[in-house]
């Protein structure tokens, strides 16, 4: 294996700078307990995999398109992704370690400084391709339609439409005492009093 290069930012081309920051993208993705998860479970359907690539090109795509791409707007495309694409709503905050490493390796990258994507690359190498373990993701399941279904069976029991007119009102107003105003034309000021 040979060692990690880190070229001076004069000597990299802006495609070989393009190009790792790409592949960076991509496996900090790749390395991404919560995506793991929803990929090898399928959740984005049969070409969830694909996903991952699509959302690592998007994301080299919005640092072209806006270059001050900041990592909060990383982390709100991750969210959005993860919600759109694969039906996970997270609370776990991975987002913004992903973002973190996904703005470390761009910074790194257009320095001419590869070191960081080729140890992420030796690892994927060393793992010969398989996912990362994700022993450490918990994940809650809950489902809309199941909620639906238990709301329906009761709305079905109690099916009977109720009457109500003959039902009390909720608030009663009281009538409001006429102000009283004194010779000089004052108004006397009554406070409630609490029985």
């Amino acid at each position: 294996m040979s060692a990690p290069s880190q070229c001076s930012g004069a000597s990299a081309s802006p495609a070989q700078i393009q190009s790792k920051f790409e592949l960076g993208i991509w496996h900090s993705l790749f390395n991404w307990q919560v995506l793991t998860i929803a990929i090898q479970n399928q959740w984005g359907g049969p070409d969830s995999e694909d996903k991952r690539d699509w959302l690592a090109g998007a994301i080299s795509e919005i640092f072209q398109n806006q270059p001050a791409t900041d990592a909060e707007d990383i982390e709100v495309v991750l969210l959005q992704a993860l919600e759109d694409e694969y039906g996970v709503r997270l609370e776990d905050n991975t987002e913004i370690l992903v973002a973190r490493e996904i703005m470390a390796i761009r910074k790194e990258t257009a320095e001419g400084n590869f070191a960081t994507v080729e140890a992420l690359q030796a690892k994927w190498e060393e793992r010969k391709g398989k996912a990362v373990p994700t022993g450490s993701v918990q994940i809650t399941e809950y489902s809309q339609d199941a909620e639906w279904d238990s709301v329906d069976e009761e709305s079905d029991e109690d099916d009977e439409d109720i009457d109500m007119s003959d039902a009390p009102p909720l608030v009663v107003a009281k009538p409001k005492p006429a102000p009283e105003v004194d010779d000089d034309g004052f108004t006397k000021v009554v406070g409630n009093r609490r029985k």
